[in-house]
């Protein structure tokens, strides 16, 4: 599918990757609809956009929501006559352990991750069938291929999204809307640095960083404008991937080399909901429960 001229929502477009993948629509033509929570963020990312070709719309939306989804979709059918592409990349990070973490985070996890995406595509495939065109684009992550330390929550709702993204497609052969998975590996963005955490793990250094948001957003452009399947973003991605199941046991040996080193001991600093971002309210439990002081 061309994108000149195409309509394209864009979800956590307010940073990272969604910022730039805006970008990279809006530099081909396209009309671009920029939603995430941020209204602010939003208005000063249409104002960069404003030299390019084609119009913007700008809905401030949580995608949790479903009711604030479909209002999203109906007001760009409104403004646009109809609505081509979804991008599907609204997404919060969590550092946490799989047997002792917070539910209240994983649950919040799976809100964001998994449904928000998922009342995005039921909220826009009807508008698609009947145009009898349109491309889903979910941004999964390699970590929905490989499961890490600490990232096993995190892990899960890209797992999940990619096994959406399959079945989907299947569902929807013969209508004219196509879908995409789209697998960025480490990305040179703040999104590590906003996860919640609720252990202590390894900065990773900026030379493991190996591809930025504009390099994710171009990737999201190829895949709506060849509908590519599965695609990844940088040859590393593409060979950790497809080299983890050849040897397994070695691949999980060096993760927790790395992430159960030294510098990854629990946190007991603060509490699990002490982080960057909007979080998941505690439950009464943790709630009354003081946070530990630092030895």
């Amino acid at each position: 599918m061309h994108v000149d001229g195409r309509t394209v929502i864009v979800t956590g477009a307010s940073s990272g990757i969604g910022r730039a993948t805006a970008h990279e629509f809006a530099r081909r033509r396209a009309h671009v609809v920029l939603a995430s929570r941020s209204r602010d963020k939003l208005d000063a990312l249409a104002g960069e956009l404003a030299d390019y070709p084609g119009r913007r719309l700008v809905v401030a939306t949580d995608v949790t929501d479903r009711l604030a989804v479909e209002a999203l979709v109906r007001r760009t059918v409104e403004e646009f006559g109809g609505v081509d592409v979804l991008v599907n990349n609204a997404g919060v990070g969590l550092f946490a352990p799989i047997a002792t973490g917070s539910l209240d985070n994983m649950h919040h996890l799976f809100n964001v991750n998994f449904w928000g995406a998922v009342h995005c595509i039921q909220a826009i495939v009807p508008y698609m069938r009947r145009q009898r065109r349109g491309h889903i684009v979910n941004v999964s992550s390699v970590a929905g291929k490989v499961a890490t330390p600490y990232l096993g929550a995190y892990s899960a709702t890209k797992f999940a999204l990619t096994a959406v993204s399959n079945a989907l497609r299947s569902e929807l052969a013969g209508t004219g809307i196509g879908v995409s998975t789209v697998y960025p590996g480490l990305t040179d963005t703040s999104f590590q640095e906003n996860m919640l955490r609720e252990v202590d793990v390894p900065d990773l250094p900026a030379y493991l960083r190996t591809a930025g948001p504009a390099a994710v957003g171009r990737r999201i452009v190829q895949a709506v404008r060849w509908n590519l399947r599965d695609t990844y973003v940088t040859l590393a991605d593409f060979a950790a991937v497809n080299a983890y199941p050849l040897a397994p046991a070695l691949a999980d040996w060096a993760l927790r080399l790395f992430w159960l080193g030294p510098g990854a001991r629990l946190s007991v600093e603060g509490t699990p909901f002490e982080a960057i971002g909007e979080l998941a309210e505690p439950s009464a439990a943790d709630a009354s429960e003081p946070p530990s002081e630092s030895p």
